[in-house]
């Protein structure tokens, strides 16, 4: 018998059910109509009808259990081949939905996975390709001028512009192996968040006095604008300090000098608070804002390795809140939203435990 004809396990198992079903309805069928009813009184006749009748029912029940079993197993048999393929990391081919007939809801539900796994693949193989790139240009710079400083025999000045840039690539090696870090451990649901009243005008101030010498280095004004009343907003403390250092930091890097920055610390109307840091920079290109939130993207040459405002909005988004951009000609803000905390509120703080998304 050629392969494509002959049975699986699922196939035979379908159709002897099938036989099966066939059979006990005629043995139901005789002993009711012969044994029981009229035909008992010896009509031998009409027992042979109804035995004639059963086995032809059990053989067409056989056929037909025989085809719809190949036609079932051989859609089983896609989905395996598809399954396969995808353990062996082949996530382009799909299952044809026509083709599977009763099992197309499961190849559509395939497919999506596939389709998911094949976007997780290409951001794998993006992470590791710019986390490489970014931990290897600091590491050869270094190797560079430790080099020079062995081999050369620079001058009071050039040893101390070696010494400064060496510094500045430990530094951000040192940030990138933070920044890995964490989202590491946001990846992992690692990260805990204990959840409590933050006064948003308080940090806007500390981060404009931590900022300040930074801003002044970088010929720019900083600019602290808060509310009257207290914007106290329920969340982690030292996470949202965490976000509104990315965010300033994210100004002072990508603007150019002389850029005048702003940290606001508002409520607004749908019973939110809200920090935002502006800056009448150049502004962002709209293509760009669409993808500023994506891991290890950067929209300008400024450097940086494209981790920071993905890690800030991941913290936001764990603490039931978001980070929005808004973008035009010689402005840019970005608006951290968080839930706003009761005035009255006075429970300790509890833990938020919340899976990755």
């Amino acid at each position: 018998m050629p392969r494509q004809l002959r049975p699986s396990r699922f196939g035979g198992r379908i159709a002897f059910t099938t036989v099966g079903i066939c059979l006990a309805t005629a043995a139901v069928i005789y002993i009711y109509v012969v044994a029981i009813g009229g035909a008992a009184s010896g009509h031998s006749a009409v027992k042979s009808q109804i035995v004639v009748g059963g086995l032809i029912a059990a053989v067409l029940g056989l056929v037909a259990g025989i085809y719809y079993a190949t036609v079932a197993a051989s859609n089983v048999r896609r989905l395996q081949d598809a399954a396969r393929k995808v353990a062996d990391g082949n996530f382009e081919t799909t299952i044809p939905v026509a083709s599977v007939g009763q099992l197309a809801p499961v190849a559509r539900t395939f497919n999506e996975m596939q389709r998911r796994l094949a976007e997780l693949d290409i951001a794998r193989k993006g992470f590791i390709a710019n986390a490489s790139h970014e931990l290897r240009t600091p590491i050869f710079s270094l190797g560079g001028f430790v080099e020079l400083l062995e081999e050369e025999d620079p001058s009071p000045a050039e040893r101390e512009e070696f010494v400064r840039t060496m510094r500045q690539q430990i530094e951000r090696l040192t940030k990138l192996a933070t920044d890995l870090l964490d989202l590491s451990q946001l990846d992992a649901g690692a990260m805990v968040m204990t959840a409590g009243s933050v006064d948003l005008g308080e940090l806007a101030r500390e981060a404009a006095r931590e900022f300040g010498p930074r801003a002044e280095a970088h010929g720019s004004r900083l600019h602290l604008r808060t509310a009257e009343r207290p914007v106290i907003a329920l969340a982690d403390r030292e996470r949202v300090r965490q976000i509104v250092r990315i965010l300033l930091d994210n100004a002072l890097t990508h603007t150019p000098e002389g850029t005048e920055i702003s940290v606001t610390a508002n409520s607004s109307s749908r019973r939110r608070a809200e920090l935002i840091v502006s800056d009448q920079g150049p502004g962002i290109p709209q293509r760009v804002q669409g993808r500023i939130f994506e891991r290890f993207y950067t929209g300008d040459s400024a450097g940086g390795s494209g981790l920071g405002l993905a890690i800030a909005t991941e913290i936001a988004q764990r603490m039931d809140g978001r980070i929005t951009i808004s973008s035009s000609r010689r402005f840019t803000a970005f608006t951290l939203e968080l839930p706003q905390a009761r005035p009255t509120a006075t429970a300790p703080p509890r833990p938020l435990v919340k899976a990755p998304r």
